[in-house]
């Protein structure tokens, strides 16, 4: 569904789709085997993550699809991971960011509809690295999460 968006706009510094992901919780310097530690630990449930209704911009550059149902995974990631997180941390807004543009501009996506649900298995924790092309991510660990009833829920993407 959304590798069908067009993500052909010029004016777009458009992120790669093996690069989109959902963040759970930022983190700054921190002890990496003290926050793997701390992530191995984390018991949560499966979730169902709701995309959309629509693409939009999130601030003044990042053009996003929204993802809804996520609070949940998102305040057990920071209850876990404590004192590791930043002490002026963001509230949690679910959503898969596309790509980034200039301030002043709007693109041909913003508005587009985007509507699908999605089963949230498995938390990752990754790394970024700015570069000059971009921050790239990568797997650091992984867990997965205690699986769902699947009669109650609907896989559409």
């Amino acid at each position: 569904m959304l590798l069908q968006l067009d993500r052909s706009q010029a004016d777009v510094k458009w992120v790669q789709p093996e690069q989109w992901h959902i963040t759970m919780q930022f983190f700054d310097a921190v002890n990496l085997d003290e926050l793997r530690d701390r992530f191995a630990k984390i018991e949560a449930a499966q979730t169902i993550g709701a995309l959309g209704p629509r693409v939009t911009q999130f601030g003044d550059r990042h053009l996003v699809v929204p993802v809804q149902g996520l609070s949940r995974l998102a305040e057990n990631v920071r209850q876990s991971t404590g004192r590791l997180a930043p002490k002026q941390q963001l509230p949690f807004v679910g959503h898969i960011t596309l790509g980034r543009t200039k301030s002043d501009f709007v693109p041909n996506l913003a508005g587009a509809t985007v509507q699908g649900n999605f089963r949230v298995e498995r938390l990752m924790l990754m790394e970024s690295v700015i570069g000059s092309t971009g921050a790239t991510h990568t797997l650091v660990d992984s867990t997965s999460l205690i699986p769902l009833d699947v009669s109650a829920h609907s896989n559409d993407i």
